[in-house]
């Protein structure tokens, strides 16, 4: 059997493949679960018992909330997050695409759910070209696409806020350079 020859390294950059994500099920199965409860002890004491209308308001106001916070949910679950070369899309209900070129603002939050800020979830906000897109950390490829936005924030100097800045710093992420600490050390 012949021997390949042995292939040389490319001078040549070539853009990375394009990596698609998707929110885990097991990630979206405890919102599921939560929006469920709240719909049945919502909507099933006003189908079921004779409430007055002091208790009917409140009870119908938190099933809108509950069936709200159901049909996000949903959404995450259809939306697929496509990151290439060229940009960040998302493909599904309320989808947009933001090229990297393009990218005018960066937020990164996080919500502790103890005191401590021991355990939590971040939240993304990536806008540009008048579009957003919005995405959490159970997100798969959530550092990536946050260190791919963070390069681009820096190329195309956008200034970051000092929330952002120390959670990309918790990421394990080096932040850019701020351009307004540029602007006045000239």
């Amino acid at each position: 059997m012949a021997e390949l020859p042995m292939a040389r390294p490319s001078t040549v950059e070539t853009p990375p493949m394009p990596a698609e994500m998707r929110y885990p099920a097991g990630a979206l199965a405890g919102d599921y679960a939560r929006a469920g409860a709240g719909l049945a002890l919502t909507v099933l004491p006003l189908a079921l018992l004779p409430v007055t209308p002091w208790i009917a308001v409140p009870l119908g106001a938190c099933a809108v909330l509950f069936a709200v916070f159901a049909a996000r949910t949903a959404q995450r679950q259809m939306t697929r997050l496509t990151m290439d070369g060229d940009g960040l899309r998302a493909d599904g209900p309320l989808g947009a695409a933001i090229r990297w070129d393009k990218l005018s603002d960066l937020r990164l939050r996080y919500y502790a759910t103890r005191r401590g800020r021991d355990d939590g979830w971040m939240q993304a906000a990536l806008a540009g070209g008048g579009k957003t897109i919005r995405f959490d950390s159970n997100l798969e490829g959530f550092d990536a696409v946050i260190e791919r936005a963070s390069d681009a924030a820096g190329r195309n100097g956008v200034a970051l806020s000092p929330v952002t800045v120390d959670n990309l710093i918790a990421l394990g992420i080096e932040p850019p350079d701020d351009p307004n600490e540029e602007a006045s050390a000239s």
